[in-house]
Formats: C-alpha cells, structure tokens, sequence
C-alpha cells in the first residue's frame, strides 16, 4: 500500500499523534505543507479539544498568504477516489470537511478542525419538529392498536427463561466423595 498523499499538494502525509477525550491516543496523517488533517475512520469526533492548538496553529504569514485554488476534486488520501463535502445540520456552514465515501475517512483543510471542534463545542439549538407526523404517532400507539404486535415482537425477541432444573451433580460427588475417603485413609495408615 502507497504512502498516503495530501489531496490538495500531493505531498506525502506525516503521521502526527493526536489524544483522545478518553486519554489513548490516536493516529492522524497531516500534511507538512499545507497544514492539512486526515482522520481515518472514527477519529476525528474523539480528538480532545486540547489538542486543536497542536494540531491546527494559527500561522498568521500562512493564513494571509495566497494560496492556489484547487480546481480538481480532492481525492482520498488513502483510496484515491473522489471524496464528497461531508454535511451535518449541526455544523455551521463555513466548516467544510471532506469525506471519502469508501473509507470513510474525513480530510480538513488548515483551520477546519479548530471551526469544527469551538462548533461542537457549543450546545445544539433544540431541533424543530413538525407536529404532524407526532400527532399520528401518538394516535396511532395511544389507541392501543399498536399493543398486540409490539407484545408478539416481545415474545419473539425474549425466549422463555429455561425451567428450573437443578444440575447433575452426580459425577462432581462422586469424585470428592473418593477423594475424601483417599484422604481419610492415607491420614489413618500415616498417623497425621
């Protein structure tokens, strides 16, 4: 397998080491150029907020200089396909992540994960939801129609418990009893 490549520079990834909220540590890929971030699959949602500022610096002469923009579509880092804007309700806007739709793994740009992490950080706004669709929910359980098939899912999911048999433990009694009785007849010809 190919050393991964930065998708915007072609330049060869740099692994970087990355701790976790839950103290491991992880392995992400960076470019040393462009300051650019790859995170496999599942790694960039347990990156620890701490490590934003290690991981994403603010280069003041970087980020005010130009940059070329890309005109080709940025390709997996690892599966060299093309990747597609990955998109959350909760995330503003102008945090844009990339994401290969076969690894799954996820590219930021420079400042991407620094947006991405003070976005998470934030309490979601409470979401919106139509009345409609609850209004027949609740109709639809609260006139118990719904009862008897969510009783058969009960019973088909959670088998009956096994009877209340007690074990065979005829074979277990057996030996300790011969082991007992060894024992009392070695203490009886040793005198112990």
């Amino acid at each position: 397998m190919s050393e991964p490549s930065c998708p915007n520079c072609d330049v060869t990834l740099q692994p970087v080491a990355a701790r976790a909220r839950s103290g491991y540590l992880l392995a992400l890929d960076q470019c040393p150029r462009c300051g650019g971030l790859w995170c496999d699959r599942w790694e960039l949602f347990p990156v620890d907020g701490a490590e934003v500022a290690r991981l994403d610096p603010v280069d003041q002469p970087t980020l005010w200089a130009p940059v070329a923009a890309v005109k080709r579509e940025p390709k997996c880092p690892r599966c060299r396909i093309a990747m597609a804007r990955f998109r959350d309700p909760l995330l503003p806007e102008d945090v844009r992540i990339e994401r290969c739709r076969a690894c799954e793994g996820m590219w930021l740009n420079r400042g991407e994960l620094r947006r991405f992490k003070a976005a998470r950080a934030r309490p979601a706004p409470p979401l919106a939801l139509p009345d409609g669709p609850i209004e027949q929910l609740a109709q639809h359980y609260g006139a118990g129609t719904a009862w008897p098939t969510i009783a058969n899912l009960a019973q088909a999911t959670n088998p009956p418990p096994p009877p209340d048999e007690p074990p065979d433990l005829t074979p277990q009694l057996m030996q300790s009893a011969a082991w007992l009785a060894l024992r009392a007849l070695l203490r009886l010809l040793l005198h112990i």
